[in-house]
């Protein structure tokens, strides 16, 4: 059913199914549950795929024994992929089904739209266009509207957390490891918001990068900034950029080292206007015409209910530093410290944000950092992101990898962290991982039983892969595109949800390689 912009929209409620749940801490269990069972068997490349699967053919879940155990569908044409919070993924054109029918979200829902797929949202009596390697962040309870314009998005709805989960926040009440992160990430974007870089971003090559960032310099296009970061003096568009440094005697050759990282910069300069933002109120007036005359605000005179910082300060002393140069203290800087804590939104990763409201958020892959390292990311969400304005940050974390391999290639080639490895599976810490092949064909490495095995994926395939399962994906092929997703994310958790697995003695990667070559080519 279609809504119209603007229209009273009618309530929908969706239905989960609730089916029997595998044990995720010892796979061994799995045989008990009544399934039919089958025998066992950062980097971001942008291909102009012909299409993906328009329907997930096997949901599995892989075990650590002999058996993978078939899922069985629900009444939305999807998957329970999480038992204990009753996740459930629906792809394809059951997802499409499921949103044509769907005006309130019951539960807290991802929809993303990966290579080949496009759509809009409708919320608030507003459209928002959503495009390929997007996805759509919508709260429980939610009234909205998702169209498919094409392709196959994917769906997954959570209807709890685990009772140990913390989200990621800012809150004095959470666990010190999520404040610490927070204030860490506050510190990174507090650079890259206000169009800032480290030098050495231009080439991994020491004297290459040194002779580019001095002649930027010389040729006053970049200055200092803090903490050892350079910024360009100006962001405007690349082609006028371009110009003006072939201007000022820059080749082809450093052109072409320069535009990424400028283009890179700049998006998200432009994407993160909202961590500059804060309520008029949150101030009293005669201290924000203050803060305005003394150029730490910038002097709007048309949102008059909202405040705009000139800078994304790194920190809670950063902030002082500037208001004690302009002599606003004691309690009237307090105050502006308090409202700049409640309102700055620089310690979440916001990159690639194209749409927020108390309801609902948009990202794009396209435009997103790893906010650590300002490199491209592969996550298009993750929990340190946010999901609406009104509340804190989504509790599944989704990436894409794409890639063209007419051959098969080991993931490590394309991913360099993609190694061994399990997720933790405890009362206090636990992780499921799902992959879905929506193009192309992947060879996982699992270990059951203490033997490394290989498990082919092929298009419209998806594995489960619960706690304490041995894995990683080996080798790809095709115009490839895997979707994953960790329930929960757990970023503000830092690297305490992945731990390397190593081999068994007398098995090497080269061998699971070539193994998963073999595999791949005869499943063409």
């Amino acid at each position: 059913m279609n809504v119209s912009v603007g229209r009273t929209l009618n309530v929908c409620v969706p239905k989960i199914k609730k089916v029997p749940s595998y044990n995720d801490s010892n796979n061994s269990a799995c045989t008990s549950v009544k399934y039919a069972t089958v025998p066992s068997a950062a980097y971001r490349s942008y291909v102009n795929f012909t299409g993906n699967a328009p329907q997930i053919t096997k949901a599995t879940v892989v075990t650590t024994n002999s058996e993978d155990i078939v899922l069985e569908k629900t009444e939305n044409g999807g998957y329970i992929v999480e038992p204990k919070t009753q996740t459930e993924l629906i792809y394809g054109k059951d997802a499409a089904k499921f949103l044509n029918k769907t005006n309130k979200f019951e539960y807290d829902t991802q929809i993303t739209f990966p290579k080949k797929a496009e759509g809009s949202l409708i919320i608030d009596g507003k459209e928002i266009k959503i495009k390929e390697n997007s996805t759509v962040l919508l709260n429980k309870g939610s009234e909205a509207k998702v169209k498919v314009g094409k392709g196959y998005p994917q769906v997954i709805m959570t209807k709890s957390d685990y009772a140990w989960y913390s989200k990621y926040s800012n809150s004095d009440s959470q666990p010190q490891n999520l404040k610490d992160k927070f204030k860490e990430l506050i510190y990174f974007n507090s650079h890259s918001y206000n169009g800032e870089f480290k030098a050495n971003m231009f080439s991994k090559d020491e004297n290459k990068n040194n002779a580019i960032v001095s002649k930027l310099k010389n040729s006053g296009f970049v200055s200092d900034r803090r903490n050892g970061y350079i910024k360009f003096n100006k962001y405007p568009v690349w082609n006028y950029q371009k110009e003006q440094l072939k201007n000022n005697g820059f080749n082809e050759e450093e052109l072409a080292v320069i535009k990424p990282v400028y283009e890179q910069v700049r998006q998200t300069k432009l994407d993160t206007k909202l961590s500059l933002k804060g309520r008029a109120d949150s101030i009293p007036s005669e201290t924000v015409q203050k803060l305005k005359e003394n150029g730490i605000l910038y002097n709007n005179k048309t949102h008059t209910d909202e405040i705009f910082w000139k800078t994304n300060f790194e920190s809670e002393q950063h902030l002082r530093d500037a208001l004690n140069s302009k002599n606003i203290v004691n309690d009237e800087q307090n105050k502006v410290v308090e409202a700049w804590v409640k309102n700055n939104k620089i310690g979440y990763d916001i990159t690639g944000l194209k749409f927020i409201n108390d309801n609902a958020a948009v990202y794009c892959l396209d435009d997103k950092i790893n906010n650590w390292s300002m490199e491209k990311s592969c996550w298009l969400t993750n929990s340190t992101e946010l999901s609406c304005r009104k509340e804190g940050s989504p509790s599944i974390g989704t990436s894409i990898v794409q890639a063209n391999k007419s051959e098969p290639t080991p993931m490590s080639k394309l991913r360099k962290g993609e190694h061994l490895h399990t997720h933790p599976g405890r009362e206090d810490k636990s992780q499921t991982e799902l992959y879905v092949v929506t193009s192309g064909s992947a060879a996982l490495t699992v270990v059951r039983n203490g033997v490394p095995q290989i498990k082919i994926l092929r298009e419209g395939e998806m594995a489960v892969i619960p706690p304490n399962t041995p894995h990683c994906v080996n080798s790809v092929m095709g115009e490839y595109e895997q979707v994953v997703s960790q329930i929960p994310s757990a970023f503000q958790y830092g690297l305490a949800f992945k731990e390397n697995y190593d081999l068994p003695q007398g098995y090497t990667e080269e061998a699971l390689e070539e193994q998963a070559r073999k595999e791949l080519l005869s499943a063409k």
